[in-house]
C-alpha cells in the first residue's frame, strides 16, 4: 500500500510527503517482521520566482530542496533466516544430516534514514554555467551481517549466522558543474565536472561485539569504515639474514609471523572516497570531438598477484621477474622480498593504492552536409570514431584497478575497445 501528497503555493514552495505500507515473502523474513511502513518529507523553495530574483538576467535559476524519509529492504539469501540441514553428507558409509544454516528468528528488515540538502544554480544570460549541489547523511539500521558461530554450535565449516544488528553511517557531498567556455556560432567548447565525497563509519555491530572478521582480509570494527582492511603490517626484510620482518601490535619488529597476534586495522578501504568524472565536448562547424575522464581516489585492494607470483610456495603461478631481480642473495642487501627459503605471507605490502585516472571515452563525430543528399532518400548522416579505455594512470600494480572484487588476481581487465560507423537517418 502507498500514498503520496503534493502541495504547492504560488509557484514558490512546494511539500511533498508519502507513507507506504509494505510486505516482504516469508523466505526473507520471519512473520513477524514480514510487514513494515515507510515515509519520506521533502520541501523545495524556488528562489527565481521571489521579487528580488526574477527579472535577474545573472541567475536563471536558483532553487533549494530538502528531503527526510526512510526506505528498507528485506534483502538477504533466500530462507537465510531458517534453520537448513544438509542431506548431502555421509558418514560410516551412512547417509548423514547436518546443519547447513543456523536460524535467527529475530532477522529483520534493512532500514536507511536518510537526510538530504541540494541546490540548483545556473548563472549567466542563455544558461551558461550549471550547478548542481547536494549533502547528505544516511544511517543504515539493522544492516546485514553474517557472524561466524561458535565451534561448538555444530555447523558447518564456513556457515555463518545471519543477523540484522548492524549500523552504519554515511555521510557525504555531492556536486556537478556544466558550462559553456566558448560558445559561437561555428564553434562551441563545454566542458564538465561531477564528483562525489563519501565518509563511512560502523556504529555498531551487535550487542556482545563491537568487531567481526569480514572474509579473510577486512574487518567490520565499530570507528572505522566499512571495508577496512585487516592484517600484519609489513616491517621489510632484515638486510643481514634475508628475513622477512614484521611489526607486532605494540610497534616492535619480530621475524616470526603471527597473523592472530599482528593484525591491525589499516588506514586502506576497498570502497572510495572519492570519485568523479570529467567531460569535454569541442564542436566545430560539423565536427565534434567528445571526451569523457573517470577517476576514483582513496580506495585500496589486496593485490594477490604479487602475492601469489613473487612466492616460493606457487612456483608454478608464472612467477614475477623481481623473484630474481628483487629479492635478498646476500647479507647487507637492501631487498624488497626476502630470502628465497623464507614464506610469503599476507601483510599491509600486499594491499595497494588502486586509484585511478581513465580517458574512458574518446569520440570524433562528423555531421555529412545536408547538400550531399540533394533530393535522395537520406535525411542525415553522422561518421564516427570512437575509442573506450584508452589510458589509464595509476600506481596499481595489477591488471586493473577498476575492479569491485577484493582481489587484483583471477579477473578480466577492462577491454581496449575501438568503433568506427555510421548512423543515417532515411
Amino acid at each position: 500500500y502507498m500514498g503520496t501528497g503534493r502541495y504547492s503555493y504560488d509557484n514558490k514552495y512546494t511539500l511533498t510527503g508519502s507513507y507506504r505500507y509494505d510486505g516482504a515473502s516469508l523466505a526473507s523474513v520471519p512473520l513477524k517482521n514480514r510487514w513494515h511502513g515507510f515515509y519520506s518529507l521533502g520541501a523545495a523553495w524556488d528562489l527565481k520566482q521571489e521579487a528580488f530574483l526574477h527579472d535577474n538576467d545573472f541567475i536563471p535559476v536558483l532553487r533549494f530542496r530538502a528531503s527526510y524519509g526512510q526506505t528498507a529492504s528485506p534483502l538477504g539469501s533466500t530462507f537465510n533466516h531458517m534453520s537448513l540441514y544438509d542431506v548431502t553428507e555421509t558418514y560410516g558409509g551412512l547417509q548423514a544430516i547436518k546443519p547447513s544454516n543456523l536460524s535467527n528468528p529475530d532477522f529483520d528488515w534493512e532500514y536507511v534514514d536518510e537526510f538530504n540538502a541540494g541546490a540548483v544554480l545556473t548563472l549567466f544570460r542563455g544558461k551558461r554555467l550549471n550547478i548542481t549541489l547536494d549533502i547528505y547523511d544516511k544511517v543504515t539500521k539493522n544492516m546485514f551481517i553474517n557472524q561466524p558461530p561458535s565451534a561448538t554450535a555444530g555447523a558447518g565449516s564456513g556457515e555463518t549466522i545471519p543477523l540484522s544488528t548492524g549500523k552504519m553511517g554515511n555521510k557525504g557531498i555531492e556536486f556537478a558543474l556544466n558550462g559553456d567556455v566558448i560558445k559561437s556560432r561555428n564553434f562551441t567548447w563545454n566542458i564538465g565536472l561531477n564528483g562525489a565525497y563519501n565518509q563511512n563509519r560502523i556504529l555498531r555491530v551487535n550487542d556482545v561485539l563491537d568487531e567481526l572478521a569480514e572474509g579473510d582480509t577486512r574487518i567490520i570494527k565499530v570507528g572505522l569504515p566499512y571495508g577496512t582492511y585487516y592484517a600484519t603490517r609489513w616491517a621489510g626484510v632484515d638486510p643481514a639474514s634475508g628475513e622477512a620482518q614484521y611489526y607486532n601490535r605494540d610497534g616492535s619488529i619480530s621475524n616470526v609471523y603471527n597473523a592472530e597476534g599482528q593484525a591491525v586495522p589499516l588506514s586502506a578501504n576497498l570502497f572510495p572516497k572519492f570519485t568523479g568524472g570529467i567531460t569535454s565536448s569541442l564542436r566545430w562547424k560539423d565536427f565534434t570531438l567528445s571526451t569523457l575522464f573517470s577517476f576514483v581516489s582513496g580506495v585500496d585492494r589486496w593485490n594477490n598477484i604479487d602475492f601469489y607470483n613473487e612466492n616460493q610456495a606457487y612456483m608454478t603461478s608464472n612467477q614475477s621477474k623481481r623473484m630474481l631481480y628483487e629479492r635478498w642473495k646476500k647479507p647487507g642487501d637492501i631487498a624488497e622480498l626476502q630470502r628465497i627459503d623464507i614464506p610469503r605471507n599476507f601483510t599491509s605490502k600486499d594491499v595497494q593504492d588502486a586509484s585511478f585516472l581513465r580517458l574512458r571515452n574518446l569520440q570524433l563525430n562528423y555531421n555529412v552536409p545536408l547538400s550531399i543528399f540533394g533530393k535522395t532518400v537520406f535525411k542525415s548522416a553522422t561518421l564516427f570514431v570512437q575509442g573506450q579505455n584508452l589510458l589509464t594512470w595509476t600506481t596499481w600494480r595489477g591488471l586493473d584497478p577498476e575492479n569491485n572484487r577484493q582481489y587484483g588476481r583471477f579477473e578480466y581487465p577492462n577491454a581496449r575497445k575501438y568503433t568506427a560507423g555510421i548512423n543515417v537517418n532515411f
